[in-house]
């Protein structure tokens, strides 16, 4: 079956008749609420597979190729007739009940932090301030950890859907809503754990070394030379070039210093170290 091929299975009915039969392992979202709710699909160029009627389906298709998802199928359903035409050609593989899967998943770097260097290292969970947090997957996934976190993004409407998704996975953080730019945006105080995902500003390389506590961590991932081919980002201020991260926090213990490629294809240098002192050994 397509589905089976795909990242997710997306349900675009009302929940009502999610819960009466649905695909296993499906997600239910009410299709008028998925411009809203993009932060908890998988990261594009994921594919979905989508169930749902032809307004729903034709309508989400269009927005999910804007945003450079792919769809690899669908399942028709405009009516219980519908429904039931499927059950009978597809027997066996309709379930009830109100469990919806979550989709979403934070950025591998983050993961693997977590997973990983936290757990090697035998450091603990403590405060974190995530800098251009974006959709918040990333500050929700610290938080489910223990983290008490930050997160710091200037988009009003940004920091709506990750107070919902944060809401969704039961996960307490603190939102900000400022321009980093600006003064008094970034916390005063210092952080075991800064975070800086997709977002570069070469400005605020000495706060950010400033916000790590001695013994504290500093996890970046962003565009890295190389990238330009790929049409985004092209302008130097947001792109940075092999190396420079290691150089400029040279102060921190390198756990992490080298390039990935994301399923899109363009390059991202990954940064973790470690502020030197404290009582954490170097």
């Amino acid at each position: 079956m397509l589905f089976d091929s795909a990242d997710g299975i997306l349900d675009l009915r009302s929940f009502e008749e999610f819960k009466v039969a649905h695909l296993p392992e499906s997600t239910w979202m009410a299709w008028q609420d998925v411009p809203d709710h993009l932060n908890e699909l998988p990261a594009a160029p994921a594919k979905l597979f989508l169930v749902g009627s032809h307004q729903a389906i034709e309508e989400v298709s269009l927005y999910l190729h804007e945003k450079n998802y792919q769809v690899s199928g669908s399942l028709l359903i405009n009516h219980a007739e519908d429904l039931a035409r499927w059950q009978q050609q597809l027997p066996g593989l309709f379930i009830s009940g109100k469990q919806s899967k979550t989709l979403w998943s934070p950025s591998a770097l983050v993961k693997e932090f977590i997973e990983s260097v936290v757990t090697d290292t035998k450091s603990h969970a403590g405060t974190a301030v995530d800098l251009g947090c974006g959709g918040g997957r990333d500050s929700v996934f610290l938080a489910k950890q223990g983290w008490q976190v930050t997160a710091i993004d200037q988009e009003s409407r940004v920091i709506k859907r990750a107070k919902q998704l944060a809401s969704r996975a039961g996960a307490s953080v603190k939102w900000k809503c400022c321009d980093l730019k600006k003064a008094g945006c970034l916390p005063e105080t210092e952080f075991d754990l800064v975070l800086v995902m997709r977002f570069l500003n070469r400005n605020l390389y000495s706060e950010i070394d400033a916000r790590v506590k001695p013994g504290g961590w500093l996890v970046f991932q962003t565009f890295v030379e190389g990238v330009e081919v790929f049409g985004s980002p092209k302008n130097p201020n947001y792109i940075l070039r092999k190396g420079e991260l290691a150089q400029v926090f040279a102060d921190f213990k390198v756990i992490i210093d080298r390039i990935d490629i994301l399923p899109d294809g363009r390059p991202v240098a990954c940064f973790v170290g470690q502020k030197r002192g404290g009582n954490r050994p170097d």
